[in-house]
């Protein structure tokens, strides 16, 4: 068969070929732009907003599929072309009956011996059909496997995508609570300045209004004395000089009881870069978490520690405490030591801690799987993470070295604060002698196990010397003894 002939065979097949779904025309059908579809693949186009409209979907022309008829011309072309033999060869007309491995094609067996296969790796047809039909199990199973492959991937970005989203969720959720407190904590401020200034600006008016009123009533005396004198200006000279000094005498004494000048001092915070930190400050403490309400648990306590009956304070004596050994499970037997009742897995948490002139404490947190016996070893790596103080005025954190850090805070801390986040990885300690202004005094960030307990080391008395408790702060209103 000629290249023309083939060509011809190619054109006639594109042009009974349907765009939707590739398929020889079934029931054609032509739409008044002039392009043919199967009747099945147009009716199943999305319809527009009017249910009898349809753009044609290779012009997009407008078109109504239901008055369409069958274009029986193409129809007939269609029958006809199928009648044309697909199993010969298009160019010698020979049945297809060889395979070409290399060019991996059917081909007739003139293709193979004299045509542009010539010397190529060739099998019969019926060969290659029983050999292919083995390897399709090993093709469906890699495809398969592939189709698996890309199931498990879509689905881990499903996952991603879930994650992501509540991710942002949480965030946008957190934020808002955040910004809320912020909000918060601003609108109360300006409420109590507002009213501060409401109060200040009421007690000023009222003291300007009585001394007006008493400037109104002394200017209506010098008006009157002004009114007299008028009248004494036309009397004789006898009664001139009489009323006259009676007038004078009456005007010095008005003079000489003048009020004194108004001044009002008004007391209103001054708006300046100060009232702003201090504002910042304020806010600072405002956003930590409330107190923990937190106690100390005797059954962790070194024998010689006694512990109050509201568990808020705890002191190191002279003597054993009656019924404490330091065979106990869960007591420290070396350190002079207490943990609390209470313990976290996670969330933020905050406490504060008064050492007063206590010259030497120690403070933070110790993981529940830490050991309580013997000597303990204060590095993180051992699950505890310890800041104390020695003599009154070193202060150290006890990180991964061979020895503490030592730190510099500007003032004796006779309050500390601990902030712990789980979520953060940070456990923060505070001078929080003054509730407005915590002043950070170190930092551990890591990612911290739980559960941990509140620690204390109360150190030894020594003698007296370092007597004095470590008592947990409470809230007001909560009771103490």
């Amino acid at each position: 068969m000629s290249n023309s002939k083939q060509r011809l065979l190619r054109g006639m097949q594109e042009d009974l070929t349907c765009p939707l779904c590739h398929r020889l025309f079934s029931s054609p059908v032509t739409a008044e732009c002039g392009h043919s579809f199967c009747r099945a693949c147009l009716a199943a186009v999305p319809r527009g907003d009017s249910p009898g409209d349809l753009a044609c979907p290779t012009c997009g022309a407008p078109t109504r599929p239901d008055q369409l008829g069958l274009n029986q011309p193409l129809e007939h072309l269609v029958e006809c072309f199928r009648q044309v033999p697909h199993d010969h060869c298009e160019e010698h007309m020979d049945p297809l009956s060889v395979y070409c491995e290399q060019d991996r094609q059917v081909i007739c067996g003139l293709c193979a011996s004299l045509g542009r296969h010539q010397g190529h790796r060739v099998l019969t047809a019926a060969e290659a059909h029983d050999r292919m039909k083995k390897e399709l199990p090993q093709q469906q199973a890699v495809l398969q496997e592939a189709q698996a492959s890309k199931e498990k991937a879509i689905a881990q970005l499903d996952r991603q995508l879930a994650e992501v989203k509540e991710v942002v969720g949480q965030f946008r959720a957190q934020v808002g609570t955040e910004l809320g407190r912020l909000r918060g904590f601003l609108g109360a401020l300006e409420a109590a300045l507002g009213a501060q200034a409401g109060a200040v600006a009421a007690q000023a008016a009222g003291a300007l209004q009585a001394e007006r009123n008493t400037l109104s009533r002394y200017l209506d005396q010098l008006r009157e004395m002004e009114a007299v004198l008028g009248d004494v200006h036309h009397e004789t000279q006898t009664e001139f000089l009489r009323k006259y000094c009676l007038v004078a005498s009456r005007l010095q004494k008005i003079l000489s009881e003048a009020p004194p000048a108004a001044r009002m001092d008004i007391q209103l915070p001054i708006i300046t870069d100060d009232f702003k930190f201090q504002v910042w400050r304020k806010m600072f403490r405002a956003l930590m978490p409330a107190l923990e309400e937190l106690t100390f648990d005797p059954a962790t306590a070194h024998p010689h520690l006694a512990v109050s009956r509201d568990g808020h304070r705890v002191e190191c004596l002279d003597q054993k405490q009656a019924g404490a050994s330091p065979d106990d499970p869960g007591r420290f037997d070396k350190a002079n030591a207490v943990l609390t009742r209470q313990s976290w897995l996670d969330g933020e948490h905050y406490w504060e801690v008064a050492v007063g002139d206590k010259p030497r404490w120690g403070l933070g947190v110790m993981a529940a799987e830490a050991g309580r016996k013997g000597r303990l070893q204060a590095l993180p790596s051992h699950g505890l993470w310890l800041l104390g103080c020695r003599e009154g005025k070193h202060y150290e954190a006890h990180v991964e070295h061979k020895e503490p850090r030592a730190l510099n805070p500007e003032a004796r801390p006779r309050r500390v604060g601990i902030y712990l986040s789980f979520q953060e990885g940070v456990l923060c300690f505070y001078d929080a002698t003054d509730p407005d202004n915590l002043a950070q005094l170190f930092a551990f960030r890591e990612r911290f196990p739980g559960p941990l307990y509140p620690f204390f080391d109360v150190c030894w008395h020594d003698k007296g010397k370092n007597s004095q408790p470590l008592e947990i702060c409470v809230a007001k209103g909560q009771a103490s003894s």
